[in-house]
C-alpha cells in the first residue's frame, strides 16, 4: 500500500471531524465579533435553476427569523465540466423541485418549461440591476415563475417595468462570477454560504438553523422542517404486493452509503423488495469530479451522517481496484443470501473504518464480518460477470433519468439523492397507475 493510501483515512478523519468543525466555527465567530460584523450570508442565485427558486422563497423569512443578513449574488453561467449530464439535470431538476415544493408548501410551475437561454439572460439582467434592492426577493420570485411557466408576456412586463443592466456589462459580470465561483469553493447555485460553510438547497437549511440556534439566534427553533424530505415517516399502510423499489448504488458514493440502512428500513416497513442495482462510480465511467466538488461532497456527507447517526469519516477511497473487488463479490453475496450484510459491512468499512478493499487483508476482513466464507469468496475475484450487469444497471438508471447515485426508482418514477426518502415513501404508499 502506498504512503498516500496509508495516510488517507487519517486525513479524511481530520477533514470530517466534528471537533475540527467546532474549532473552525468558533474561530470564525470570534473573528466576526472582533470586526463587529453582523451575521451575514451570501446566496448564489441562478434563475434557470429550480433549486434557486425554492431557496429564494424561504430565505427572506429565514433571514428575518435569525437576524441573518442575506446578500443575493446573481449567477447564470457555470463551468460545464462540473455537470456530467447537463441535459439530464435540466429534465430532472424541475420535476424534483415541483415535488419538493409540494412537500414544503412552496410554489413551482407545473408543468415547467426549461427556460430559453435568451429569456434567462433577460431576466438575469433585470435581477442584476436590482441585486441590492430590498425588492430583489419578490422580483426574483415573479421573474422565476414567469420564466419557468414560459409566460413571455409577463416576463416582458416585468423586465420592462424594472429595467435591465446593459447586456455587455451583464455578460462580463456573469462570466467573472462563473470563474470566481470555483475559487470560492463551490459549484452549485441555489446555495447559501455562511461563515466558511455551504448549504445547498432547502434540504440543508436544517443544518444552518441548528448552527444559528447554537449561537443564540432566532429566539427559538426555526418553525419549518426543511429536512423533511430526508426522512421516511414509516407510518403508512403496506405497499401493493407488486410494488418494487430499485436502488442504484455505488461503493464509492458516500451518499449511497448514507442511504443504505434507511432504504432497507423503508423496504422492510412497506413490505417491498429492495432491488439493489450496482453501478460503477462516475470517474470509472470516464466522467470527471473536480476537487471543489469532491471536498464539498465529503464534508456535506459528514454532517448528514451525524444527522442520521451513521458512522462516517475514516475513509479509504475504493476507486479503481477496490470498487472492482467489491463488485466482484456482489454476485457471490447474493447467491449466499448475504447481499444485505455484504453491502452494509463493505460500505461501513470503506466510509467509517478506513478499510482498504483493494487488498486481501481488508477485503477478507469485511467479507468474514458479512458472514461470507472468504476461501469461497476469493474465487469470485477473477470473475468479470458483474461488469455486464453493472453496465446494464447504468443504462437502466440513465433511461430512468439519472446519471448518478444514489437514485431510487418506484415504477417509472425516479428520485435522485439520499435526501429524497420522504418522496420515495410517498410513491410507495400511493396507488400505482
Amino acid at each position: 500500500m502506498s504512503l498516500q493510501r496509508r495516510l488517507m483515512p487519517y486525513l479524511a478523519r481530520l477533514l470530517t471531524s466534528p471537533g475540527r468543525e467546532r474549532w473552525r466555527r468558533r474561530l470564525l465567530e470570534a473573528r466576526r465579533r472582533l470586526r463587529r460584523r453582523p451575521h451575514e450570508a451570501v446566496f448564489y442565485f441562478r434563475i434557470d435553476d429550480p433549486y434557486s427558486l425554492l431557496m429564494a422563497q424561504v430565505l427572506p423569512a429565514f433571514g428575518e427569523h435569525f437576524g441573518l443578513r442575506i446578500t443575493p449574488r446573481v449567477m447564470l453561467y457555470l463551468d460545464a465540466n462540473l455537470y456530467p449530464e447537463p441535459d439530464m439535470l435540466r429534465a430532472l431538476a424541475p420535476r424534483d423541485a415541483a415535488a419538493l415544493a409540494g412537500l414544503h408548501g412552496l410554489t413551482f410551475p407545473e408543468p415547467a418549461t426549461p427556460p430559453d437561454p435568451a429569456l434567462a439572460l433577460a431576466a438575469t439582467r433585470c435581477l442584476l440591476k436590482h441585486e441590492g434592492d430590498p425588492r430583489f426577493w419578490s422580483l426574483a420570485h415573479a421573474l422565476g415563475q414567469a420564466l419557468w411557466a414560459d409566460d413571455q408576456t409577463r416576463l416582458a412586463e416585468l423586465t420592462g417595468e424594472h429595467g435591465q443592466q446593459p447586456e455587455d456589462q451583464a455578460q462580463l459580470a456573469l462570466e467573472a462570477r462563473r470563474d470566481q465561483f470555483l475559487v470560492d469553493g463551490h459549484y452549485l447555485t441555489g446555495t447559501l454560504h455562511y461563515q466558511g460553510e455551504w448549504y445547498w438547497s432547502v434540504e440543508r437549511l436544517d443544518h444552518l438553523a441548528r448552527r444559528l440556534e447554537g449561537l443564540g439566534l432566532g429566539g427559538g427553533p426555526w418553525p419549518l422542517d426543511y429536512g423533511a424530505a430526508k426522512r421516511a415517516r414509516l407510518d403508512r399502510p403496506a405497499a401493493a404486493p407488486e410494488t418494487r423499489l430499485a436502488f442504484y448504488f455505488s461503493f464509492r458514493s458516500p451518499y449511497s452509503y448514507l442511504a443504505l440502512e434507511r432504504a432497507f428500513a423503508l423496504a422492510d416497513h412497506y413490505g417491498v423488495a429492495l432491488e439493489m442495482r450496482p453501478v460503477l462510480p462516475m470517474v470509472m465511467r470516464g466522467l470527471t469530479v473536480p476537487r471543489a466538488k469532491r471536498l464539498y461532497i465529503v464534508t456535506d456527507a459528514a454532517r448528514e451522517a451525524r444527522l442520521h447517526g451513521v458512522p462516517f469519516g475514516t475513509i479509504c477511497d475504493p476507486v479503481g481496484v477496490g470498487v472492482e473487488r467489491c463488485m466482484a463479490l456482489w454476485p457471490f453475496a447474493e447467491k449466499e443470501g448475504r447481499l444485505r450484510e455484504w453491502l452494509l459491512t463493505a460500505a461501513r468499512g470503506i466510509w467509517s473504518q478506513g478499510v482498504d478493499v483493494a487488498g486481501d487483508a481488508g477485503l477478507s476482513r469485511l467479507a468474514r464480518e458479512a458472514g461470507l466464507d472468504w476461501n469461497r469468496a476469493r474465487r469470485w475475484l477473477g470473475d468479470d460477470q458483474w461488469r455486464q450487469r453493472a453496465d446494464a444497471n447504468r443504462q437502466a438508471m440513465m433511461d430512468a433519468g439519472s446519471w448518478g447515485v444514489p437514485a431510487f426508482q418506484v415504477g417509472d418514477t425516479l428520485f435522485w439523492g439520499q435526501d429524497r426518502l420522504a418522496l420515495v415513501e410517498n410513491a410507495l404508499s400511493a396507488p400505482l397507475s
